[in-house]
């Protein structure tokens, strides 16, 4: 079953993969560490079982699938990882310093 609308996860160091159907989704979500998975993860292999079965459409799924994305932070946002960090690594220090007492 084919997505409508593919999801776009960012897998290692500033690359993309499309996620397009229900066997795709399943099969990340395979891969994905048995240790990171939380209740997100489990609630999208619901999700993707409960579209094999016809009890909720795979926009739905997809849904769920995006929300398990987003929690896990793999959720594509188009903008350069190294960017990202060193702009993340910026902010933190500045609120370290704003939070510090003065002397």
């Amino acid at each position: 079953m084919a997505l409508r609308r593919p999801v776009a996860i960012a897998v290692g160091a500033g690359f993309k993969r499309e996620i397009a159907s229900l066997a795709a989704m399943e099969n990340f979500l395979t891969e994905w560490p048995p240790a990171m998975r939380g209740d997100c993860y489990r609630a999208a292999v619901r999700a993707c079982d409960a579209t094999r079965t016809g009890d909720i459409k795979l926009e739905e799924a997809r849904r769920t699938f995006l929300a398990f994305a987003q929690k896990a932070g793999i959720l594509w946002t188009g903008i350069d990882p190294v960017t990202a960090l060193r702009e993340a690594k910026i902010r933190r220090v500045r609120a370290r310093r704003e939070n510090q007492p003065r002397l």
